[in-house]
């Protein structure tokens, strides 16, 4: 039911006009800057001043009054800047039970009286706060009915009746009194400018140089500082009165202020600081005055060493007891320690030798000291310290320019005079050189030479002493206007921005020991900054997998800035440049046609001048600090004699030191049956390249028992093993990797049998079976003559995403062919067939479940007849496949068939 077609917003104490539902969209309301009255919803508050209001909704056609306030009604609450406001700074609660209320927050009237009951305070000034009512949570037609806006009072101080102004120099001698009235004023709204007669408040004072030696008394002379330290002054309906005595001498400038509302946020500060608008001094007229002190460079480096001071007023008597001062800033002071120079009549005294730092930006600082006079009265008179330092050269670098013309970026101790544009301004090596300045902004000026006037290593300073026609805007001069010192410095000119590098800190890296570069480091002879990076154009420079030569330019984000500054990091992604696999050396020999160069860097460094750019590339060379791995395996096992070893080739990712490697036999370490072992490695062979390492291994042992194609090798020393040719040494990172190679094919079998084996077998048996067993024993216990195969499965491998190499289980089986001949020659029977590695014969895999095959003859011809006893001769052929060529083996048997039982 849609039954609120009215809202009104009442508030205690205050009357309103309500306005209906429709009457006005959403508003923009502005209470502060308005042209004749404000909106009559313009409501103002003083900060910290909490107030109660009551929201209601009346049917269509009621007149808008609490009377008629629908009870129980459910509606929102329309305050859409509150989500901007922080509740640190904004409280708008309900009155009930003090939840706060967020904009849009729906509500429910009360049963008795109709309405919902808010509180409202801002802790700091807000201006133009709308708060309304909408009848749906989406504010499709809200009404603001009221504008809140909280505000700060300023101060406003009088002294003998009249205003205090920014102006007013109030003059009074050591004793007197200042009688100040204050008043508290309201800034905006319809009371602007009036005084805030509701304002009963405790302010703080606070002042500040010698105007802390001010005691601030009541109305009735007692003193308003409290025992905890603070001086306090109660301000009533917006005003209030106080006194101020100086019990000695301030002329320093320096003044106080009155503080209030202290910050919600920070209890230490206040919301409300008003200082002390006038300059004021109390002077005591027994005692001289230090009138003015200056701050000279007598050894023109730009930076002060050197002060004068002038007193005036009664110097006859006068004793100073010791200087203090404050250069380029007057926060803290130092005692001049060195030696006095007062002049003969001992009313200017010279300081040299003072210790301070190259000003920045515009300089401020004082000098004070320790007095006494007529009648052993003495005091600390102070005085600002006047800037008479002159322009002097603090760095000078070069730009080399590209069309006749370089740049010089001067930057000064100081500010300089913007008029000056051209001229013999410079003097380079002694003598003065035409400049123009491209560039003025403030102590950092950019100015064009002709190209190879200037040179790095030059030294440069500020001519003084030139002719209007050389020089037509005159010298160049502080902004100040401080004259510059004919013995201002010279300086030696640098080059602009060069990076020096550290070559032996660059190097690329492969932190995962995957034999794939994925991290660079560059080094610096200095300590470098982000904004040195962000002038620098960074690029390495590597192979990817067609081995052409790849750019790899990282961006800032990327780069890690050592805690040195002179280290730089960089970790790359692989994938994204295609990094080559396998490559961890420097070598062209290893790119596209070995031609390419790569491993290094370039760096293009650049300057800007008023849009005017200077690069400067340089290539670096890189280090390379990857280890190595194992790219790839070869093996080929012996199959007939026990005595002969197995040749097990491994080819490196980069040529070795054979010549420091200590191949001992902890090098490598071998998976095979489901174990990790060692094997010797006494009988080696390196490649000349160093590459590859040839092993012979496992002569003498079982051939049934050696390590096969499809086992795997490790690094297994990494402390004192293999090393390549830089030093590096291999990783306990770099991954384990299978071996590839030629099958091994052990062949066994039986040379007699008899009749009586032939007649055990059913007559309806094959000439030829094939059977699955584990050991020639089982074989012999089943068969009469046949050939019993362990076969080691040579590897047909492929890369993987990550470029590791894995053996391609479809690619990789056997064919076998027996043919068996009587002795002179006449054929009896033969058979066929291909096994696949995954076929369910092994159980999906033969290279996890490598059992043997046994091929049975059942002394039958390809008829199924029987044959007789005699001398047979069997051909067995085998051709594995999964190699990088198909291997084949081809064996004659010569079998036996009695007519007796054999034995």
């Amino acid at each position: 039911m849609r039954f609120i077609k009215g809202h009104i917003l009442s508030f205690v104490l205050v009357s309103l006009l309500s306005l209906a539902t429709g009457a006005l969209g959403v508003e923009s309301i502005d209470c502060i800057n308005y042209t004749g009255k404000p909106d009559v919803r313009c409501m103002y508050y003083r900060i910290f001043d909490s107030r109660g209001a009551s929201l209601y909704v009346v049917h269509p056609g009621d007149t808008l009054k609490k009377k008629y306030a629908i009870k129980g009604a459910s509606f929102y609450v329309y305050a859409p800047q509150e989500k901007e406001i922080g509740r640190d700074t904004l409280t708008l609660q309900l009155s009930a039970d003090s939840s706060d209320i967020f904009n849009l927050r729906a509500v429910k009237a009360d049963e008795d009286s109709g309405l919902v009951k808010l509180r409202i305070k801002s802790n700091y000034k807000l201006y133009n706060f709308q708060l309304g009512t909408s009848d749906d949570a989406s504010a499709t037609d809200p009404i603001v009915s009221l504008v809140y806006n909280f505000y700060v009072p300023y101060l406003k101080y009088y002294v003998k009746g009249e205003e205090v102004t920014d102006v007013s120099k109030l003059s009074f001698e050591v004793g007197d009194t200042m009688h100040v009235d204050v008043e508290a004023i309201i800034p905006i709204g319809k009371a602007k400018d009036r005084v805030d007669s509701a304002l009963d408040r405790t302010f703080y004072f606070e002042a500040f140089g010698e105007s802390q030696n001010l005691k601030f008394l009541s109305e009735g002379g007692e003193d308003l500082k409290l025992s905890d330290g603070t001086i306090r002054l109660n301000i009533q309906k917006g005003k209030g009165k106080f006194l101020v005595v100086a019990p000695k001498a301030i002329t320093d400038g320096s003044s106080f202020s009155m503080n209030a509302f202290k910050d919600p946020k920070d209890t230490t500060k206040f919301i409300l600081t008003d200082p002390f608008p006038g300059e004021y001094q109390f002077t005591n007229p027994d005692m001289p005055t230090l009138d003015n002190a200056a701050i000279y460079d007598t050894d023109g480096d730009g930076i002060g060493d050197s002060i004068a001071t002038w007193f005036g007023g009664k110097t006859d008597s006068m004793k100073v007891n010791g200087f203090y001062y404050s250069w380029p800033d007057d926060e803290s002071f130092k005692k001049y320690s060195g030696e006095e120079k007062p002049n003969g009549d001992r009313d200017m005294y010279g300081l040299p030798g003072v210790e301070v730092k190259l000003q920045t930006d515009s300089a401020t600082g004082a000098v004070k000291a320790y007095v006494c006079s007529v009648g052993n009265r003495c005091d600390t008179l102070k005085t600002a310290l006047a800037d008479s330092i002159g322009a002097a050269i603090q760095s000078a670098t070069l730009v080399k320019g590209n069309g006749g013309t370089d740049t010089l970026i001067v930057r000064f101790n100081k500010d300089m005079d913007p008029s000056w544009t051209s001229g013999r301004g410079l003097k380079l090596n002694g003598d003065a050189i035409d400049v123009t300045a491209l560039s003025k902004k403030g102590n950092q000026w950019a100015f064009v030479v002709e190209s190879g006037v200037v040179s790095v290593g030059d030294m440069l300073k500020i001519e003084t002493i030139c002719s209007s026609k050389e020089c037509p805007d005159g010298i160049l001069t502080a902004a100040d206007g401080v004259p510059t010192s004919k013995n201002n410095q010279e300086v030696p000119v640098q080059n602009a921005g060069r990076i020096y590098v550290d070559n032996e800190k660059n190097g690329f890296y492969d932190r995962d020991g995957d034999g794939r570069m994925d991290s660079t480091s560059l080094g610096f002879e200095t300590p470098i900054t982000e904004d040195d990076l962000k002038k620098m154009d960074i690029t390495f420079y590597w192979l990817d997998n067609d081995g052409e030569l790849v750019a790899i330019k990282p961006n800032l984000a990327d780069l890690t800035i050592s805690e040195g500054g002179t280290l730089l990091g960089f970790a790359l992604d692989p994938e994204k440049y295609d990094v080559k696999n396998m490559l961890t050396g420097i070598d062209k020999s290893y790119s596209k046609d070995g031609e390419i160069e790569y491993g290094y860097a370039s760096i293009s460094n650049k300057v800007t001048v008023e849009g005017k750019e200077s690069e400067e590339e340089m290539l670096y060379g890189m280090n390379d600090y990857m280890a190595p791995v194992i790219s790839s395996t070869f093996l080929n096992p012996e199959s007939f004699q026990m005595m002969e070893p197995d040749k097990f080739k491994i080819t490196f990712s980069e040529a070795m030191d054979q010549k420091n490697v200590n191949l001992s036999d902890d090098c490598l370490a071998f998976y095979v049956d489901g174990q990790w072992v060692h094997f010797s490695l006494s009988s080696s062979e390196w490649s000349d390249d160093g590459l590859e390492l040839t092993l012979f291994m496992e002569a003498g042992e079982d051939l049934a028992s050696r390590m096969n194609p499809a086992d795997s090798v490790r690094f297994d020393n990494f402390t004192n093993g293999l090393v390549d040719k830089k030093g590096n040494k291999v990783s306990e990172l770099a991954p384990a990797v299978m071996v590839e190679g030629d099958p091994r094919v052990i062949m066994k079998t039986n040379s007699f049998a008899d009749l009586n084996k032939a007649e055990e077998l059913s007559e309806r048996v094959k000439p030829f079976t094939i059977e699955h067993v584990k050991d020639a024993k089982q074989a012999s216990d089943q068969s009469s003559l046949g050939v019993l195969m362990d076969i080691g499965y040579s590897t047909i491998m492929q890369k993987d995403s990550t470029g590791q190499s894995v053996p391609n289980m479809e690619d990789i089986g056997l064919h076998w062919e027996l043919y068996v001949y009587t002795n002179i020659g006449n054929y009896v029977g033969g058979a066929s067939g291909s096994i696949a590695c995954d076929d369910k014969f092994f159980d999906g895999n033969c290279l996890e479940n490598p059992d043997k095959l046994y091929v049975r003859w059942n002394m039958r011809s390809d008829k199924g007849r029987r044959v007789g006893a005699g001398i047979y001769l069997a051909k067995f052929r085998v051709k594995v496949y999964g190699a990088k060529s198909d291997f084949k083996v081809e064996r004659i048997f010569r079998w036996g068939i009695s007519a007796k039982k054999s034995k």
